[in-house]
């Protein structure tokens, strides 16, 4: 038994409810399980119970054993002054149980229940609830990926707001960073961002009409300008940064870029020249983003091209065939779902404008699916998925949710173990 089961049981009251009596032998009656409590003190606050016929307010503590009351120390902690309860799946301790009220849930609880939770538990496939999905009905799935997306939203837009934070509340930086952080992608993310907050978009503004001048800046502080190049256009990128290192006074930036399993045309050579071009194309980007009025207008922003040296070129070494390196639909679609819609929401929440945040979740129901192998294996196991709103929402429920065997804090799971205590499925 773990504790969180416990207050899961608890929570959802899937124990016998008939003759309840605590360990001293008084008739309990639970009125109401209380609220589970997310931070420190007792896990349920404001509970009421019926005690022998007299009415009691206060808080629940739950434990696997009754001796982790002292394990925990709560007897010094004034926060368990007013528990009125103490929910234990096994009494150990009969002298604590003497002076506080114990139920012990050990033998009131289905077995077939704990056997589902066991096997959820220890499931290692790539869908670990698989086989009882058909169980769930369409609107059931619906509500709870409007959570999911919400939950999605949010997460993002407080990581978006310590950028905000952190750029002494500048949107067009915080943007920018958050831009520059997306399109270096899972191996290089978090060295973009650095290359960014080395350029501060005050000085990428002065220079909006020279992207050369903007691809040096992003290169040369990537530190892909350092070695010898007999190409022309590399030798003037070369001249163009040292000027602007030395104008603007840039820090140097530790690291470099990696490589490892990437498509050529997703080097990050390809990506910071991008870059540029959208600077160059579309100067910052947080007004632009927020007075569109349809994600296609914003899609058709982002529709660029890399400089002409690049159609040559997949590094600054060597020469390729031509291959105009255009941002691509998959990736400008990307760049609306990770970037974009999580900025519009993370301003809305930010200057308590609903009206933005609303705005982010239509336009996630208004762009197509993603298609990668994850959504795949949600549609493999018959989880319908037609719009980004719910893409991401199933992203969201396998990361955080299946990954990290969350089964009692997803909907999903808190139906399954609803069947085996005799409940039929939800509308």
């Amino acid at each position: 038994m773990k504790e969180r089961l416990l207050q899961f049981i608890w929570q959802e009251k899937f124990f016998q409810l008939n003759e309840l009596k605590v360990e001293t032998g008084e008739k309990l009656t639970i009125r109401d399980p209380g609220t589970w409590n997310h931070d420190q003190g007792p896990d349920f606050l404001n509970a009421r119970i019926l005690l022998h016929g007299t009415l009691w307010a206060g808080h629940v503590e739950i434990h696997v054993k009754s001796s982790q009351w002292y394990q925990h120390r709560h007897q010094t902690d004034p926060s368990y002054n007013n528990v009125i309860l103490h929910v234990v799946w096994e009494n150990d301790d009969k002298k604590l149980s003497a002076s506080l009220p114990t139920l012990v849930l050990q033998h009131r609880v289905s077995t077939f229940l704990l056997d589902r939770y066991e096997q959820l538990m220890q499931n290692e496939g790539q869908m670990v609830c698989q086989e009882w999905l058909p169980e769930i009905s369409a609107p059931y799935w619906q509500a709870w990926k409007q959570e999911l997306i919400l939950e999605r939203l949010h997460r993002k837009a407080n990581e978006l707001l310590l950028l905000y934070k952190k750029s002494n509340k500048n949107w067009n930086d915080a943007s920018w960073w958050w831009m520059a952080r997306y399109m270096g992608g899972v191996i290089n993310g978090s060295f973009f961002e650095q290359v960014a907050q080395s350029l501060p978009t005050r000085i990428l503004s002065r220079h909006k009409d020279q992207v050369i001048q903007l691809e040096a800046m992003l290169l040369g502080q990537a530190n892909l300008l350092n070695d010898s190049n007999s190409d022309p256009y590399v030798q003037l990128l070369q001249r163009e940064f040292e000027f602007l290192q030395h104008k603007y006074q840039l820090p140097f930036v530790h690291g470099r870029v990696q490589k490892l399993r990437m498509r050529p045309a997703a080097f990050p050579e390809i990506r910071l020249a991008q870059l540029a071009m959208l600077i160059h194309r579309q100067g910052m980007f947080s007004r632009n983003w927020l007075d569109a009025a349809h994600p296609k207008l914003l899609a058709k922003s982002l529709d660029i091209t890399a400089n002409d040296f690049w159609h040559y070129h997949f590094t600054l070494d060597e020469a390729a065939p031509y291959y105009p390196k255009h941002m691509g639909e998959e990736l400008i679609q990307q760049l609306l779902i990770n970037v974009i819609i999580p900025y519009i929401y993370a301003v809305g929440m930010y200057q308590k404008q609903p009206g933005f945040q609303q705005k982010a979740v239509n336009w996630l129901g208004e762009i197509g699916a993603e298609k990668n192998a994850l959504i795949k294996q949600w549609q493999r196991a018959g989880v319908p998925c037609g719009n980004a709103l719910e893409s991401q929402a199933l992203i969201e429920l396998k990361k955080y949710y299946c990954q990290a065997k969350r089964c009692l804090d997803c909907s999903i799971g808190r139906f399954i173990l609803n069947q085996s205590d005799g409940n039929g499925p939800p509308d």
